[in-house]
């Protein structure tokens, strides 16, 4: 049995897998600086897994605090996938590979598997990333912005203006300063997801598998101008591919 994980930049997911089955998902938000904790909480009773395999985009820190942790407890090396220039029918368009983020090639893998047809990938997280796809498995390449939250925080942050309840109702002219943050930070990201999705559609000419992931993905699903799949573990589900060859 192997146990795959996806280290986000503020949440940690989980999964057994058995051939092409996952199962025991769990997840968990962490604290970088102490992540051993999280695992200790997390996985205290987990069976040492035959494979460990790994899709990490919180940093060389949580990977080395992963690996210390694995070795101590379950006497395994965590196996960490990497980003390649093709792999599954998929075609990477970033020049320099590494420079794309694991979690991004991951879905765009699964996706391929999954759909095998042209898609718009969103992961809307702590950061919200756009991934285009076309009807010949090619990546289109794709965009960054920061997430919800993150974009409130800034303001909170840069400005005088204090943070007061949060998850108002979404309105397109908000009538408290509360509403008018959270509002304005959603819709900016549900703004950029349409049109992105024309530009994706007129491109390719073809039909859309739209599909959402991420943290945020509730909170946008219904705001977002077409009927968008929700995939909440589409990254593992990319790890569990690659986990029929050698990483």
């Amino acid at each position: 049995m192997n146990f795959l994980v996806d280290i986000g930049n503020s949440r940690i997911k989980w999964a057994h897998q058995t051939g092409v089955q996952l199962f025991d998902h769990g997840s968990k938000f962490y604290d970088k600086e102490n992540v051993a904790k999280c695992f200790d909480a997390s996985w205290h009773d987990i069976a040492v897994p035959e494979r460990f395999l790994v899709a990490n985009v919180g940093g060389e820190r949580v990977a080395e605090q992963l690996l210390q942790w694995s070795v101590r407890n379950w006497n395994v090396t965590p196996e960490f996938a990497s980003v390649t220039k093709s792999a599954f029918g998929v075609i990477n368009a970033y020049k320099d590979v590494t420079r794309l983020g694991i979690d991004r090639w991951l879905a765009l893998i699964a996706v391929w598997q999954k759909y095998q047809s042209a898609a718009c990938i969103v992961d809307c997280g702590t950061a919200v990333t756009i991934d285009g796809l076309n009807a010949d498995g090619e990546h289109m390449g794709g965009l960054i912005l920061p997430g919800i939250m993150l974009m409130q925080q800034s303001l909170h942050h840069k400005t005088m203006i204090v943070a007061g309840k949060q998850n108002e109702n979404i309105k397109s002219m908000a009538k408290t300063t509360e509403q008018a943050i959270e509002s304005g930070c959603t819709l900016a990201v549900v703004g950029l997801i349409e049109h992105v999705l024309k530009d994706l559609e007129k491109t390719s000419g073809k039909k859309l598998s739209c599909i959402l992931t991420g943290g945020d993905a509730d909170r946008i699903k219904n705001l977002l101008p077409k009927a968008f799949i929700s995939e909440p573990h589409i990254v593992l589900e990319g790890l569990s591919v690659l986990a029929g060859k050698n990483l």
